[in-house]
């Protein structure tokens, strides 16, 4: 009886364990699995240190087949930051516009991310609506402010592997989509140096990024999921 006791009591402890482990490792962001299946994924991640970040400018930007997959199928902790909340953005079913369809695009992320398994991230950036150029969303976004807030998130969130969803060209069209590759790519870099943002040391160490690649994509067909290097 004694040791029937003893091994019921460690049985409950390890499941203490898993259960406290299992929070800290999905996130209040994951997806509600349910007993078996959700210990199942929790133990496979325990297995896996891989860390992505994928970074684009608006909500509806992001490869949410991609990190679904990095997330759910390959157990890696995935991020995406999107620079904006898409407050610029057009609303054909609500009457909400501006700051209040920013909000809506917020839950909209967070629904998501709840679904892919993937954590959100955001930055100061306003969608102003269409830009024309990068020059012109960096000049009203405020390039080192917006700077700032990437290097911020990738020393935060420590990743391997940085995806960025645009070329930094004007092949991208939208200048939000462009300063989003640049910011991003720059970003990268600079959060390993320092002497960058220094006040941020206080609360998060320099981190550099093995891979910075490109998640290619092509409007008006499929993106696909062949990320090309970006430097």
């Amino acid at each position: 009886m004694r040791r029937v006791g003893r091994a019921w009591v460690s049985g409950f402890a390890l499941l203490a364990v898993f259960a406290f482990l299992l929070r800290a490792t999905l996130g209040a962001p994951s997806l509600e699995l349910a007993g078996y299946a959700q210990l199942k994924h929790a133990l496979r991640r325990l297995q896996v240190l891989g860390s992505v970040l994928m970074i684009a400018a608006h909500p509806d930007d992001e490869n949410t087949a991609l990190l679904a997959y990095l997330a759910r199928g390959r157990h890696f902790r995935v991020g995406y930051l999107s620079l904006t909340r898409g407050e610029g953005g057009q609303n054909l079913i609500g009457p909400e516009q501006g700051a209040l369809l920013g909000l809506v695009r917020t839950q909209e992320l967070l629904a998501a991310r709840r679904i892919d398994g993937a954590e959100q991230y955001f930055t100061r950036a306003v969608d102003f609506g269409y830009s024309k150029s990068a020059e012109e969303t960096l000049r009203k976004w405020g390039r080192e402010e917006i700077l700032s807030d990437i290097v911020w998130v990738i020393r935060q969130f420590r990743p391997d592997v940085v995806i960025l969803r645009f070329s930094g060209t004007s092949r991208d069209g939208h200048g939000h989509h462009q300063a989003s590759a640049i910011l991003g790519q720059q970003a990268a870099q600079m959060a390993a140096d320092p002497g960058a943002f220094p006040e941020q040391l206080r609360w998060v160490t320099p981190w550099r990024p093995k891979r910075v690649v490109w998640n290619t994509f092509a409007f008006g067909r499929a993106s696909s999921a062949d990320a090309a290097s970006a430097g």
